[in-house]
């Protein structure tokens, strides 16, 4: 089957009959093909022009199949091509191997026709999905910022108003007058939280990424200074381990510390004392931190809502909150290659976790 679009394949092989075996049954389907017979002579082509998939072989002079498809996927313009290796078909270590440094897919040598064009054709397939999904993201992100902001404004302008009514005709207003005239102010303060963190949403999933290196400890301390400030008179024992130094965007980790930490201070609101609890530890490919309170907690049958935009386990009446912070952390990581989780028991308190990837912050 033929794609209804001109899309093109990189083939990288040093075996003259590979590519001009994988090149006839591709050109029978109108795909476009370039070739290289190295690694060398595949990076001059990239830097023409990306390909939409690159058929990689496993063996190369001067640079292998692996090592390869690692310096592409730690490269952020090319990351994101689909790679299909090629490969002997008794070669399973090479298989797994090339699954575990980002590849997504393989083909077994001698090629089937059908088969090599089914895999590409999905690959391509998954891609253009990737992308719709990626461009429809952007749409919803500048739909919900118009919308957010274009809202602000008047609502700032009622809000002004009240206050004014309030100060200005205080002593006239009946005493249901007064309390109807408090509620819409405070309404209106509820409604101008949400678009702020509806905004802060937007600007955590569209803001240019900046990779610099970050002093954890510097951040997460500070950002519990600011926010203690807000509640001075209550007894907090807050624990920061030492924390390793990493790469990654400062104005996103500091969003991130701040919604991580407001959350923990707001939950463990009616402990004396509360107890926070800041560490991290190291694995083979990530940076594991953790966040541990000994506040409200949570029935973890609901754990998968925390993460949704405006999801709460919580009355408003008991924590107050929009329910959109939890999600912007979550967006902040996955836009640096992270994740995050959290676990917790009723009344027993939670702990969040995020990850992020091992990077050589000392290089930076």
């Amino acid at each position: 089957m033929s794609i209804p679009y001109e899309k093109q394949i990189l083939i990288i092989d040093d075996s003259p009959e590979s590519i001009e075996l994988a090149s006839c049954i591709l050109k029978r389907s109108d795909f476009t093909i370039r070739v290289a017979k190295s690694a060398q002579s595949a990076l001059k082509l990239l830097q023409f022009q990306i390909p939409h998939i690159i058929l990689l072989d496993v063996t190369m002079p001067e640079m292998n199949g692996f090592d390869f498809c690692q310096l592409l996927k730690n490269n952020v313009e090319y990351k994101k091509i689909p790679v299909v290796f090629l490969t002997a078909s008794d070669d399973e270590e090479s298989i797994k191997k090339a699954f575990a440094i980002g590849a997504q897919d393989y083909v077994t040598k001698p090629f089937k026709p059908a088969e090599l064009i089914a895999r590409v054709n999905t690959q391509l397939k998954l891609m253009q999905r990737t992308e719709d999904l990626e461009n429809a993201y952007k749409s919803l992100d500048s739909f919900s910022y118009s919308v957010a902001h274009d809202l602000k404004s008047p609502l700032l302008s009622i809000k002004r108003l009240i206050d004014f009514l309030l100060q200005d005709c205080n002593g006239k207003f009946s005493s249901d007058e007064k309390t109807l005239a408090v509620n819409i102010q405070e309404k209106t303060r509820e409604v101008t939280a949400i678009i702020d963190h509806l905004l802060e949403y937007s600007h955590a999933g569209s803001k240019e990424i900046s990779i610099n290196k970050i002093d954890t400890n510097k951040i997460f301390f500070e950002t519990y200074n600011e926010l203690h400030t807000l509640e001075p008179s209550r007894k907090i024992c807050f624990h920061l381990e030492k924390l390793p130094s990493i790469a990654a965007d400062p104005i996103l980790f500091k969003l991130l510390c701040q919604n991580i930490l407001s959350n923990a201070l707001k939950y463990t609101r009616k402990k004396d004392p509360a107890i926070i609890r800041v560490t991290c530890r190291q694995t083979e490919k990530y940076l594991v931190f953790s966040v541990t309170d000994n506040g409200a907690g949570f029935d973890m049958r609901y754990v998968k809502k925390l993460f949704h935009v405006f999801e709460r386990l919580h009355s408003a009446r008991e924590f107050e909150g929009s329910g959109v912070g939890l999600a912007i952390c979550q967006r902040i990581l996955q836009r640096q290659g992270g994740t995050a989780w959290i676990t917790g028991k009723p009344d027993k308190g939670a702990s969040f976790f995020f990850s992020l990837p091992c990077k050589a912050a000392d290089e930076l």
